[in-house]
């Protein structure tokens, strides 16, 4: 939706596009009339409202039983209001309710009483603009909506598998990413998106047919083409700017309404990105306060000076990748520190994470390590989640990009501690500029004005939403007068997605009788909120990036260190084993010289114990590893989250075990004549617990 959304989107989004008709195939499919009747019923629906079944396009990126979803096309003029425009396909996906399939749904269910299905179905308008549908298909095949509910998702027009134009957007003139300076990087921004339109406009894409208005009228077509006289309507992010738009253009159609994280119809205040990230920041930092949490002692001075320096100072480092970068070189944005937490604001299950993320990035300015900003860019990429040309067409026609313009000044002399926002002033106004000079003017602001509706409707949005937040929210609520707003404390952007129990009984309530009193619907878990963040210090290492960089530049260059780490941690399984079965060995021996008890016994015992808290403080190291992962990759910047910490500790105390044990061995040589294996056995076992622990140092992997 925002420009600095495109790193975000490139590291999140996992997009899919699926199409409608065998949606409706497979939603009648499960009806209780006859199947015969019922497949003749939907070819001759399917016929007159060109609606077509296809095989799902993302068949081999989502794990899905057919019984679960279908896909289909759905065909629409380019441009309605032009009787000769031509044709596009829209391709589209019907998530069929788990508990149609009571064998599944048994399978899936602790429910002891079968669901109940509901017959009037869910259509989900998807974010960004320009995100396609993989993403949201996967996770709402998940989502407790779905046991009951049918669910259809538009993949939105210019996206994908629908007619995308301008697909390899930022893979085209890589010579031309060069831009030190956020001003440079403005004008590569403005020339490529006017390449991206001449391209696309020679090619007979209509560019002033995408925009949220039209947008609005392929979903009422969806609605018509399947049959439905009704359903019900969620969308969130810039689906909450559809759905508000679809108020107007389909009315008729919309049973009950779920906006969420909100962008407002006119826009608004939206576009006050140094705002709300100043904001982000507050929410933070005001949190830490409340916790008294150690990770954030100093953090606001520390991570504003490194977000600063890196405006004044900027890095440029050796781009490995020549073909990204023909200039050979890469300059890392100072938005980088400023753009991890709030990407990592989007969701709650990560904010546990986000001072200590802003600690390693301030720690990383203030080393000036080249290495650790190699591994920073060598993330770099030109395929995210976004077809990135149509969003910008949205952003030019709807008015996003002149938005930004208009308040470029006023919102970047607000003072928040970093001198630099996501955009500059004269680069605001270049790019709406750049959007006139192609061809994309302002759509009809009769259309974009702020919604008065009666049509039943919840407005939910997370107080820590990064990039829609609260205010925006407030803004709009007066002009539903049969609406609710509901605010959720530390939620993140969406919380009637990410928080998927309490959101389904809240929206299910909310379905299955929208004509009540909304003061009445019970939204407690909501209101409630998510967790309140515990914020976590990490085990602060470099060794996620240093790793990137020596992928970056030869994958080959891994092979050495990951050959090291596994012959010293197969010595130690090996030595661990073999341990263990001698001691079976000796204790069922009817020699009592081969007695656990007799012979080098302490040795023994040291190397056992050293092996022994090797492989436990690598599975310390492991968890945390893991628990990085759950709670967000890009956590791992700021390293690995406990309980890592302790498995250094742990490796410590093996490694002085263990020369301790090689000690003891050569000791005991000396007193008593022990087998050439165990002479050699013991110390080597001893060894290669101090050698792992010495190595996993130099990758910063210590307690200290």
């Amino acid at each position: 939706m925002l420009t600095t959304l495109r790193l975000y989107r490139a590291l999140r989004a996992r997009t899919t596009f699926t199409s409608l008709a065998a949606i409706l195939f497979t939603q009648l499919l499960f009806t209780a009339t006859a199947n015969a009747q019922q497949s003749e019923a939907i070819s001759e629906l399917m016929e007159e409202s060109n609606l077509v079944t296809v095989v799902c396009p993302f068949k081999d990126e989502i794990d899905y039983e057919p019984e679960r979803l279908r896909c289909g096309m759905l065909s629409v003029p380019e441009n309605r209001d032009d009787p000769n425009s031509r044709m596009i396909r829209l391709t589209y996906a019907h998530i069929i309710a788990s508990a149609r399939n009571p064998d599944e749904e048994a399978e899936e269910s602790d429910e002891e009483e079968p669901l109940e299905v509901r017959e009037d179905p869910v259509a989900y308008l998807t974010g960004g603009p320009g995100v396609g549908i993989e993403y949201y298909v996967e996770r709402f095949l998940d989502h407790d909506l779905t046991k009951t509910r049918d669910m259809y998702i538009l993949n939105q027009r210019g996206i994908g598998f629908s007619d995308e134009f301008c697909r390899f957007y930022s893979a085209t003139s890589r010579e031309n990413m060069i831009s030190v300076t956020l001003a440079e990087n403005e004008v590569e921004t403005a020339e490529r998106m006017q390449a991206c339109f001449t391209a696309a406009s020679a090619s007979g894409v209509d560019l002033t047919a995408y925009n949220t208005y039209e947008n609005a009228r392929d979903v009422k077509s969806l609605r018509e083409a399947l049959g439905f006289d009704q359903w019900n309507v969620w969308g969130i992010s810039y689906g909450s700017h559809l759905g508000q738009m679809l108020t107007q253009v389909d009315p008729e159609g919309i049973k009950a309404l779920v906006l969420d994280a909100i962008v407002p119809n006119d826009l608004g205040d939206l576009m006050r990105i140094h705002r709300w990230i100043g904001r982000n920041h507050e929410l933070i930092f005001n949190e830490c306060e409340r916790q008294d949490a150690d990770i954030c002692k100093g953090l606001r001075e520390r991570f504003y000076a490194a977000y600063n320096s890196l405006v004044e100072n900027p890095i440029t480092v050796e781009a490995y990748d020549e073909e990204l970068f023909p200039s050979g070189n890469v300059t890392v944005p100072s938005l980088i520190v400023g753009f991890a937490p709030f990407a990592m604001q989007y969701e709650q299950d990560e904010h546990p994470a986000i001072p200590a993320v802003m600690d390693a990035l301030s720690s990383f300015v203030e080393s000036g390590d080249e290495s650790i900003f190699k591994g920073l860019a060598a993330a770099a990429s030109p395929f995210g989640g976004v077809s990135q040309g149509m969003s910008d067409a949205i952003r030019c026609n709807d008015g996003y990009f002149a938005a930004q313009a208009q308040v470029a000044a006023e919102d970047l002399n607000e003072n928040f501690g970093f001198n630099q926002g996501v955009f500059t002033v004269e680069g605001a106004q270049l790019i709406a500029d750049a959007c006139v000079e192609s061809g994309l003017t302002l759509k009809d602001r009769k259309h974009y004005q702020l919604v008065q509706s009666d049509i039943p409707t919840l407005i939910v949005n997370g107080d820590w939403d990064p990039i829609t937040p609260t205010p925006l929210a407030e803004r709009i609520a007066p002009g539903f007068s049969n609406g609710r707003l509901i605010i959720v404390p530390y939620a993140g952007h969406g919380p009637t997605r990410s928080m998927s129990e309490c959101a389904t009984q809240v929206m299910n309530d909310f379905f299955d009788a929208p004509t009540q009193d909304l003061a009445d619907l019970d939204a407690s878990c909501l209101e409630a909120g998510a967790d309140a963040p515990e914020f976590l210090t990490y085990l602060k290492t470099d060794a996620t990036l240093r790793i990137a960089a020596l992928a970056a530049e030869d994958e080959k260059n891994l092979v050495a260190p990951a050959m090291y780490i596994g012959t010293l941690v197969l010595i130690i399984v090996s030595g661990f084993i073999a341990i263990i079965c001698g001691a079976i060995a000796r204790r069922v021996s009817n020699n009592p010289q081969a007695n656990f008890g007799v012979g080098p016994q302490t040795p023994r015992l040291l190397a056992f114990a050293a092996v022994t808290l090797s492989l436990v403080g690598l599975g310390f190291i492991g968890a945390g590893a893991k628990a990085a992962a759950d709670i967000s990759s890009i956590s791992f910047l700021a390293g690995l989250a406990p309980p890592a910490h302790f498995g250094t500790i742990v490796l410590l105390l093996s490694a002085a075990v263990g020369l301790w044990a090689m000690y003891a061995a050569i000791r005991t040589s000396r007193q008593v004549t022990l087998r050439r294996r165990t002479l050699i056995g013991l110390p080597l076992l001893g060894l290669s617990t101090a050698l792992l622990f010495v190595y996993l140092a130099s990758w910063g992997l210590s307690p200290f």
